[in-house]
């Protein structure tokens, strides 16, 4: 994989990666991408990843897209044939639609297909509309059209002098029986007799052409004309008038409701024929005519009545001509109003077609849908597979395209802190910043988070930084994680959780990083190497088989040399580590594994004999204080787990350290240190 070419004349060093892309996980990295700048992430990242095209393959996909697009296709061209046919023979042939109609252009088949919902079924059928037309070209060329009605009416000055008449009471007249039965019987010829011998008295008697100078003539006009000089005779003679007034208004009104009877008799036959004018109520005339009828008839018996008994007063009818009349008139006036709708509908017979023919496309075109709603769903169905496609396939194009570092980068890290702390933390990717329950950290992240917190963000943001290492997406295949003892200072609750992530790590070759299982089992995981001191994160790596089972080491010292050796079972670290304090206290030399002895054995010896004291930290404060132990050893804490130092302690620092756990373990746990040296004198 790599080679290190080390020149001890020239002092040179000369690294040799043979193409692969070393990323490593160590305090350098946090240090100088974290610690430096307070944990603020730098959002900075202007670099491009190129994708290689010939790495994406979209013959595929082309072809799931043509097989969609041919299936649109065939059914657009299957419901546009369909549509065609009926046009032609349902709105050309049968209903005579113009096709430069705008209606007509409208039933077109882009307009249904956009239609996510059946339609509701239309007010009329298309065979309905369809026999509305045939009936407007029955419509004969002269037509008979219904003409207007004149509407009677009585003058108010005569229901007065009826009402006046009706009332008045008058003496009889002196003028013998006899004469007054001649006079109510033939009281008009009478008169115009008398007004004959008036203008021309010599020419005699009017009625028999005798002499008027002798009786019984002389005597017969003088009868006449004093009875029509006396109160009684004037009366009868104003009832007379009054009879007639209301006999020609009546005689009128019958004349009227005749006609008009007859006239919607015409208006019922020619409405038919036009749809507009069908649903038109027209007013119940025989009724107001009949009551009309009836109030006028009421007016001449009372007449007649007051002319048999001029003494006598007789009751005004309780019917109301002037009423009825009236309310004549006004149905009078919706009758001509109706007739000239009609007239006019006729006359514009071609408006009327053309609003029939809109009708009918608009009912053609709901009912077409309709009835063929499950082929139209069914290419609903097709274009969402041909959109599924062409999407499939741009995504594979667009893959093509550089995509931004940033934006990998911000995606990989916020899913893996989403993974790590729920929603304690999160990252706003557009603003690249981290946040604590979606809020600015006021005082700060360095200031916030935990030094277990640092760590673990450190992990995911080093994660998420391997997109900054690649140029190009085929350089995903080249990487090689390096992780440095990643759980330095880190609580055991995320302990478990590295260890998963490291399981379940994955890169997809478009750069999509994944920690889901089900992707890790598909392949795509980077190449991996891990270092630690900690027994208790080997263990869980071992036993979770975050590496293989042959892939885990030891390294160890054999005299002068440090060798590795498989070591793929649970390791047992107390004694170990105890084993290496004291022997550095008896004098061999520190190495890189010391601090890390001082702190497992430390966290021991307080996780089980003060389990009160939660943290190393509480323990080694603790220590220090009640129990008067002067501690170094939290210098060598960090130490062990690479964090940054500018000094690094001196070997008789570290031996004293280990002097000082000797003491612990002494005070705390009576016994290990023989027992440890009961073993080694046996093996």
């Amino acid at each position: 994989m790599a080679s290190l070419n080390l020149d001890l004349k020239s002092h040179e060093a000369k690294a040799d990666c043979h193409g692969r892309l070393f990323h490593v996980f160590s305090d350098d990295f946090i240090h100088s991408e974290l610690r430096q700048c307070d944990y603020v992430v730098n959002g900075q990242i202007e670099s491009e990843i190129a994708i290689d095209q010939t790495h994406i393959d979209t013959r595929d996909a082309d072809s799931k897209l043509r097989q969609a697009e041919t299936a649109v296709g065939i059914a657009r061209a299957k419901l546009t044939e369909t549509l065609e046919s009926d046009k032609e023979q349902d709105l050309i042939q049968k209903a005579g639609i113009n096709r430069r109609l705008k209606d007509f252009l409208d039933v077109e088949i882009d307009q249904m297909l956009e239609l996510t919902d059946q339609p509701d079924a239309p007010r009329r059928a298309f065979r309905e509309v369809l026999a509305d037309l045939d009936l407007l070209k029955s419509v004969p060329a002269e037509p008979d059209y219904p003409t207007g009605i004149t509407s009677p009416g009585i003058a108010e000055s005569d229901l007065s002098e009826a009402k006046f008449l009706f009332e008045q009471v008058v003496s009889p007249s002196t003028v013998a029986e006899h004469i007054k039965e001649q006079l109510s019987r033939n009281d008009q010829f009478i008169r115009d007799g008398l007004n004959i011998h008036r203008l021309r008295p010599e020419d005699g008697c009017p009625f028999c052409h005798q002499s008027v100078d002798h009786p019984p003539a002389s005597d017969l006009l003088t009868a006449y004309v004093a009875y029509f000089a006396d109160a009684e005779g004037v009366h009868k003679s104003r009832l007379r008038e009054s009879w007639k007034a209301f006999k020609a208004c009546r005689d009128a009104v019958s004349q009227s409701a005749g006609k008009a009877a007859r006239e919607i008799v015409k208006y019922e036959n020619l409405r038919q024929l036009v749809a507009s004018q069908r649903t038109s109520a027209i007013p119940n005339l025989e009724e107001i005519a009949s009551r009309t009828d009836a109030a006028l008839a009421a007016y001449l018996v009372a007449i007649e009545k007051k002319g048999k008994t001029p003494t006598e007063a007789v009751a005004i009818p309780t019917s109301d001509p002037a009423g009825d009349l009236e309310e004549l008139r006004i149905t009078f006036g919706e009758l001509n109003g109706l007739f000239e709708n009609l007239a006019g509908a006729i006359r514009a017979s071609d408006s009327e077609r053309k609003a029939l023919q809109r009708e009918a496309c608009k009912a053609f075109r709901d009912g077409f849908v309709r009835s063929h709603w499950s082929e139209i769903s069914s290419y609903h169905d097709l274009t969402s597979k041909e959109r599924e496609a062409r999407n499939a396939l741009q995504d594979l194009k667009n893959a093509a395209q550089p995509a931004r570092t940033r934006d990998r980068v911000a995606r990989t890290f916020k899913a893996l802190i989403s993974n790590f702390f729920g929603t304690k933390y999160t990252f706003d990717q557009d603003e690249f910043v981290l946040k604590r329950a979606n809020k600015n950290m006021v005082r700060g992240p360095a200031r916030t988070l935990s030094d277990g917190e640092k760590t673990a963000i450190a992990f995911c943001y080093f994660i998420a930084c391997m997109h900054k290492k690649v140029r190009r997406n085929d350089d995903y295949d080249k990487l090689f994680l390096v992780f440095d003892d990643p759980i330095t200072s880190m609580s055991y609750d995320f302990v478990f959780t590295i260890a998963q992530t490291l399981k379940n790590l994955s890169i997809r070759p478009d750069g999509e990083v994944s920690i889901n299982p089900a992707d890790a089992a598909k392949g795509g995981r980077p190449d991996l190497l891990v270092f630690t001191h900690s027994t208790y994160f080997y263990n869980i790596c071992v036993t979770n088989r975050v590496v293989k089972p042959d892939a885990a080491f030891f390294l160890y010292q054999a005299g002068a040399e440090h060798k590795l050796a498989r070591r793929d079972k649970y390791l047992a670290p107390f004694g170990d580590h105890l084993r290496e304090i004291v022997a550095v206290f008896e004098g061999r030399d520190p190495d890189h594994t010391t601090g890390n002895a001082i702190r497992c054995v430390l966290e021991a010896v307080g996780r089980f004999c003060r389990p009160d004291k939660h943290e190393l930290s509480d323990f080694v404060l603790f220590l220090s204080g009640d129990e008067r132990f002067s501690i170094k050893s939290v210098l060598i804490n960090n130490l062990s787990h690479g964090s940054y130092y500018d000094e690094v302690p001196s070997p008789d620092e570290m031996r004293e350290a280990c002097g000082e756990v000797v003491q612990v373990v002494k005070h705390f746990a009576e016994g290990q240190l023989e027992l440890i040296k009961a073993i080694d004198a046996k093996a």
